[in-house]
């Protein structure tokens, strides 16, 4: 049983709306000021109660077998649309994450909780809600790509010669259940069945082989991005943290930073991942390997019809990091400028 002063300690001082619930059966057992605002109670309220009593009838048991998930060590993560039903926010939209952290020697649920812009009814395509600038900053270190319906990696970003020692030509076309440990197999086919259910996206580590060492171990988050069977995917591979504290309260600010930062890489990463299928494949345009996932995340909201400047709110850095980035796009894809850049990318022309 875990230490409800330890779980307070972990979320009472972040200024993101943070929870801690157990697992599997999604009691609260501490809530910080920002979430039960969000959700329109209080702490005390809230606290003790079961966060299924948050979420309309119609979800509860999705989310039942997300916590159960989470339980059996099947996911470390995953994010959700939810409906909260309360009297004074009837069918309000909630982007939810959870992520699984040890405390006390638990498995312990760490949600995050942000009101989202679209209504339920419009469904897994609709546009995934901005974050808060508090949950987001910029894409570092991390590995984008896409996986096509017969589950072969079609897209993926430069940055996973640094991650994985192997180039993304190496990369095009290989199966991806090919790519993962064989033990940690079964624990990702039933993520992805957990995000083609219902989920936005999955969080996972797993194995993944790599030439030095043999396999990497990595923080996995999937998206589903189509109905089809077996489904299309994107994803972002972050390496997993490796430092551990020694001082009790140490640890504890340690695990908490980590933690938060976690959390706010792999949405940050979930709201990028629909936007990777308006690229071409590596096949169809084999120098968007060059590009890394920062060059990735600005090419895509480029693609959205975003400018400059949006594109450094949206990613929390300055405009002329964004013109950095763009530069470096240009010359990697060996186009003129922007409008050459969307021509090349649709096809209408290409690069030199």
């Amino acid at each position: 049983m875990t230490d409800n002063t330890t779980a307070e300690s972990l979320v009472q001082d972040s200024a993101a709306p943070l929870a801690a619930v157990e697992l599997p059966s999604g009691r609260f057992l501490a809530v910080n000021l920002p979430l039960a605002k969000a959700l329109g109670s209080t702490v005390e309220a809230l606290t003790g109660s079961s966060s299924l009593d948050q979420v309309s009838a119609a979800e509860r048991h999705s989310a039942e077998l997300g916590f159960q998930a989470l339980a059996d060590g099947q996911l470390t993560g995953y994010q959700a649309i939810r409906t909260h039903d309360s009297p004074g926010n009837l069918g309000q939209p909630f982007s939810v994450w959870v992520n699984a952290v040890d405390l006390d020697g638990a498995r312990v649920g760490l949600i995050s909780v942000t009101p989202a812009s679209v209504t339920p009814a419009a469904g897994r395509d609709a546009e995934l809600p901005a974050l808060p600038a508090p949950m987001v900053r910029e894409l570092g270190d991390a590995v984008l790509g896409t996986v096509d319906g017969d589950w072969r990696i079609d897209r993926i970003s430069q940055d996973v010669t640094e991650f994985l020692g192997i180039t993304p030509e190496q990369c095009v076309g290989v199966p991806v259940l090919g790519a993962i440990h064989p033990s940690d197999v079964p624990g990702f086919i039933a993520g992805v069945e957990h995000a083609r259910r219902g989920g936005r996206s999955v969080a996972l580590a797993v194995r993944l082989s790599a030439k030095e060492p043999q396999w990497c171990e990595v923080s996995a988050v999937f998206a589903v991005v189509s109905p089809e069977l077996p489904p299309a995917m994107a994803f972002a591979l972050i390496r997993a943290g490796s430092g551990t504290g020694t001082a009790a309260d140490a640890a504890r600010e340690s695990r908490l930073e980590k933690h938060l930062l976690r959390i706010a890489d792999e949405l940050h990463a979930a709201g990028l991942l629909p936007r990777l299928q308006q690229l071409p494949t590596l096949s169809d345009n084999p120098r968007l390997g060059l590009l890394t996932s920062r060059e990735w995340a600005v090419l895509t909201r480029l693609l959205d019809g975003q400018r400059a400047a949006a594109i450094a709110d949206d990613l929390v850095v300055s405009q002329s990091t964004v013109r950095n980035h763009l530069s470096s796009i240009y010359a990697k894809l060996r186009v003129d400028g922007q409008v050459d850049l969307i021509r090349t990318l649709r096809g209408e022309t290409t690069g030199q």
